[in-house]
């Protein structure tokens, strides 16, 4: 394992299109996969450009969800503003990483997926240069667990950010009285599952390039 995984540092992978930095959010470099590069790179730029848009939005910083985890980027950057990170990340070599860039009380960090049930799901694995692209699928018989956010029973939750390549509906529809008891910020990758926050009185606030911000209006 640790074959595969490396100290990746800023200043020597810059995203594409953006100048190099010897510290970025407190930090120099992250823990990575040797061979992927969009799982870094995009994200890295998205977190980069968009992020004080989202951030501007949030009432409070007691607790962020964060699913999938991948190798920790987003969590270990939320670390640096909420108190509580809850992360998912079912693929154990980004779960690998994820644990040695998020270490400390506030992370509570699982290997396993986000869901709409207590089932079990098969994982699809992407391409090995993006380790973000791979993609789950319920099956009772599948490797991965499956947990559900409301069975969490939240005493605080500010924001939601699903990036889990088209399984967002089902994590929201675990998480739907955990939205509707304390009204997060969601934010949703290709506004995948963006009909189920509208029902509940959200609304779109921006569209990024990849990742779509929901806030809520009011209305139920």
């Amino acid at each position: 394992m640790q074959d595969l995984i490396h100290f990746r540092k800023f200043i020597e992978y810059p995203p594409e299109g953006r100048s190099a930095v010897h510290e970025y959010e407190g930090l120099d470099g992250l823990w990575w996969l040797i061979n992927d590069k969009g799982a870094w790179s995009g994200p890295l730029k998205n977190w980069m450009e968009e992020h004080e848009d989202f951030m501007s939005q949030v009432k409070s910083f007691n607790t962020v969800v964060c699913a999938g985890g991948n190798m920790g980027m987003y969590p270990r950057f939320y670390g640096n503003y909420f108190e509580s990170v809850y992360t998912w990340e079912p693929e154990p070599n980004n779960f690998a990483c994820l644990e040695k860039n998020c270490i400390g009380e506030k992370y509570n960090l699982v290997q396993g997926g986000l869901g709409s049930t207590e089932n079990r799901a098969r994982i699809r694995l992407g391409r090995e240069t993006n380790a973000g692209s791979h993609k789950l699928t319920e099956d009772k018989n599948g490797e991965i667990p499956l947990y559900r956010l409301d069975d969490l029973n939240l005493e605080h939750c500010d924001l939601i950010h699903l990036d889990v390549e088209g399984f967002e509906p089902r994590c929201i529809e675990g998480a739907i009285e955990t939205i509707k008891r304390h009204k997060p910020v969601v934010i949703l990758e290709r506004a995948n599952g963006a009909q189920l926050l509208l029902q509940e009185g959200y609304d779109e606030f921006k569209k990024g390039k990849m990742d779509t911000i929901f806030i809520y209006k009011g209305g139920n």
